[in-house]
Formats: C-alpha cells, sequence, structure tokens
C-alpha cells in the first residue's frame, strides 16, 4: 500500500490491506456514536453497541500490522472508554490511560475541561513520562480556517506531534483509520515521519490534501 497517503475507503478495508508488522503507531480519533459524532450529528449509546463487532475487527487488525513495539493511541471520552477497553485488550496489552488537560476554563454542568486516550503497546513496555499532559484546546468545536470548519472533532497538532514524537523516529509509519481534516497527517509530515490513512467522506479527504500542501517540515539536526 502507498504511503504517505489518505484513502477514502472504509478504514476496515482498508487496513486488510496493510501488511503485517508494517505500522510503528496508530493514532485515531473514531467516532463517538455518543452525543456529538464526527458528522456533528446527534448519536445514542445504541449506536455504539451496533458497532461493536466493527471495532472487535479493527482492533484485530491492529494488532497484526503493528510492528512488535509498536503503539496504539485511541482518544475517547468516559462513556467510549468502557466500550473500547475491553476489546482492545482482546488484541494488545493496554497500558494506561492518558489525559489531555486542555487547560480551558470550567464549563456548565462540571463539562469537561480535558480528554482522554487510551494507551496501548503490542510488547514489552518501554514508554516514560506523565501520563498527563497540558496543550490548550480550541475553544470551541473545530478551529477554522479562512471561516470553514475542518471538522468537529478536530484536535490540535500539537497533541498529535507530541504522541508521534513519544513514540516514534523519522522515517517511521503512522496510520489513523479516522483521520477526519487530516490532523495525524500534518503531524507526521512536519516530524519527518510516513502516514498511511482512511477517511469514509471525501469532503475531508481534500481538507486535508490542502493542509498537507501548506505543511513546513521541521529540520533534522545532528549533533
Amino acid at each position: 500500500m502507498e504511503i504517505n497517503k489518505i484513502y477514502n475507503e472504509d478504514c476496515l478495508e482498508g487496513i486488510q490491506k496493510i501488511a503485517s508488522a508494517s505500522i510503528d503507531t496508530i493514532i485515531t480519533d473514531p467516532p463517538y456514536f455518543i452525543g456529538m459524532t464526527h458528522n456533528g450529528k446527534k448519536g445514542d449509546y445504541n449506536d455504539l453497541i451496533i458497532m461493536k463487532p466493527f471495532f472487535d475487527s479493527l482492533f484485530s487488525e491492529f494488532s497484526r500490522v503493528i510492528k512488535e513495539n509498536g503503539k496504539v493511541y485511541i482518544f475517547c471520552d468516559w462513556r467510549t472508554y468502557a466500550f473500547y477497553y475491553p476489546l482492545l485488550l482482546k488484541h494488545i496489552s493496554v497500558r494506561n490511560m492518558l489525559v489531555w488537560d486542555k487547560i480551558s476554563g470550567p464549563g456548565s454542568s462540571y463539562a469537561f475541561t480535558h480528554e482522554l486516550i487510551l494507551f496501548a503497546e503490542k510488547d514489552t513496555p518501554c514508554m516514560k513520562g506523565s501520563n498527563i499532559f497540558r496543550i490548550p484546546g480550541f475553544s470551541a468545536g473545530a478551529k477554522k480556517t479562512n471561516g470553514e470548519m475542518l471538522h468537529p472533532t478536530q484536535k490540535p497538532v500539537e497533541v498529535i506531534e507530541k504522541l508521534i514524537t513519544d513514540s516514534t523516529k523519522e522515517g517511521d509509519l503512522v496510520l489513523d483509520c479516522f483521520m477526519g481534516s487530516g490532523t495525524t497527517a500534518v503531524a507526521a509530515k512536519k516530524l519527518n515521519r510516513n502516514f498511511i490513512g482512511f477517511e469514509i467522506q471525501e469532503k475531508y479527504i481534500t481538507i486535508s490534501e490542502n493542509r498537507l500542501k501548506q505543511v513546513e517540515i521541521l529540520p533534522t539536526f545532528n549533533f
């Protein structure tokens, strides 16, 4: 499969075309299905339960495609965590829950000012560092460029850059099965990593490609 490309197809079909033990890190932000989805529409818990066979199969593929020292990061909230955890644990060793503190003020009804990231490793644990990190989030909804909303659940590039930097080296291959507006691809390109992505909605492929054209690759310094 060609790298440094985002494929407009269902990720479960696409990931089956990826060679075994070829991915260094998986970073992905699945649709929530509860509350606000990636499409900006309302969902409920029943939507999530219906997707159980899909995610069971997808996580099985995660285990197949990542290398023996591969890492997996899955964004979730307090509701989807309980759903993803046992499914992922069937296939890969879940090590911890990371907490992204968005450094934002309190909202109504004790609204969360953080986001959770399920972290798994295929082989012997080798990651070090705090499970809590602080990076400002977007104040409301998705970031806009020239007045256009890029994606309802878009993450700051700095968040993805941290995960990539923590778990890969230059030239490594990063996979995102729910690429959205291309933030993982943008972060990977900036950091001289390769990527493969899947996104089912064609309009986000166009947005991602436009963002990638504007990326400046960070220089490499050898001391």
